[in-house]
């Protein structure tokens, strides 16, 4: 929010409405990306900020920092971004948006990169939503091109294309297309997440970014197969180097030093891909796992609507204890939580400082049931 007005700028230089947000970032928010292409092509990154202030949103219900705070205006300035960055297909009647460099950074020039394009049609959907939250006029084209912007998608081998004309079995340098699967949750079969995984597994670069390994990880728990998980968890060590144990962006010790993509892909895929944790609107959904190395795995801290929660995990049984309840963040509402179990139905209230304990399951933590309802649509 501070970067604002280094983000307008970025537009307005480059001939666009909004907001954008840079690849490299100055203290006041502008671009200094050495590399040209980069600022001017890698702009998924405006979509990745939105996605970070909904899941700040979903988390804790906080709506001080959109109201007074600035966050709406970074939100609904990167939507007029898109809306300007984009163009309408006549023959496929989607709207289209060319000339980017997807998160595979071994392509530049591409038009409807999937990752991208996906990720700004969640930063439109989600300006719509808080408009309607905040009781503000939303123009009726994020709306529009959220609808209409296309996902590239092969119906006959049922994979998702990294962009326009991406030739099959050609190399990549890094986790993109099953971007679209975790962090976005984009809606897919089972069959079409592992063709994903198992056509871009195949064709990745084994010397590329250290977060590569650790979003195939997620991928792979996703779909119940936790060998093929913690065999690519492990490459993530060969990109820490001694003496001092510090990420690299390469495994082969080159690129970025301290390298924090890396570290960051690292731990999502501990926080992410084991507890199975996914932030929804109403919810965060949980589907346990632990490594086989492993006898148990905690998660203390976890922060969900006002309350700290603390989560083990063993070969059998999932232990939660609510920590504490505690406002953090401005008007962040503090919910009295429960657990639902997928298969039963069961519900499972959790009362501060009281340990409750289930098998191993798919389920979802929430508001309870008995209790005001506290989303504020």
């Amino acid at each position: 929010m501070r970067t604002l007005e280094g983000a307008q700028i970025n537009a307005q230089e480059q001939g666009f409405k909004g907001l954008k947000y840079p690849w490299e970032s100055a203290v006041s928010g502008q671009e200094v990306c050495p590399s040209d292409f980069y600022g001017k092509q890698e702009i998924h990154i405006n979509g990745d900020v939105a996605l970070a202030f909904r899941h700040y949103l979903y988390l804790t219900q906080d709506l001080d920092i959109f109201k007074d705070g600035g966050a709406s205006e970074v939100v609904w300035g990167i939507a007029d971004y898109w809306v300007s960055r984009v163009t309408w297909n006549l023959e496929d009647q989607y709207y289209h948006i060319k000339g980017v460099m997807p998160p595979d950074e071994y392509n530049k020039n591409v038009d409807n990169s999937v990752y991208t394009n996906t990720v700004a049609k969640y930063s439109l959907q989600f300006a719509v939503d808080l408009a309607q939250l905040l009781q503000h006029p939303a123009p009726p084209e994020w709306q529009e091109i959220a609808n209409k912007l296309k996902i590239p998608f092969d119906p006959e081998l049922k994979y998702h294309p990294e962009f326009d004309g991406y030739k099959k079995g050609s190399e990549v340098k890094q986790a993109d297309a099953i971007l679209v699967g975790f962090p976005l949750g984009f809606p897919m079969s089972p069959e079409v997440r592992r063709n994903d995984l198992e056509f871009y597994e195949a064709v990745t670069d084994p010397l590329g970014p250290a977060m590569t390994w650790s979003m195939f990880a997620v991928g792979w728990l996703e779909l119940g197969e936790s060998e093929k998980a913690e065999g690519h968890l492990k490459k993530c060590f060969k990109n820490i180097q001694g003496p001092f144990q510090v990420w690299s962006e390469s495994a082969d010790g080159s690129g970025a030093v301290n390298f924090l993509t890396g570290m960051g892909g690292f731990l999502q895929a501990v926080l992410f891909g084991y507890s199975g944790f996914r932030v929804q609107k109403d919810c965060l959904t949980f589907s346990p796992s632990i490594p086989k190395e492993l006898s148990k795995l905690s998660l203390k801290g976890i922060s969900y609507l006002g309350n700290k929660l603390d989560w083990v995990m063993d070969r059998q049984l999932v232990s939660v204890v609510v920590r504490k309840q505690t406002k953090d963040h401005g008007s962040e509402q503090t919910c009295p939580l429960e657990i639902v179990l997928q298969s039963s139905g069961e519900r499972i209230v959790l009362n501060p400082g009281q340990t409750v304990t289930f098998p191993w399951q798919p389920g979802k933590i929430q508001k309870q049931s008995t209790t005001s309802y506290c989303w504020p649509l």
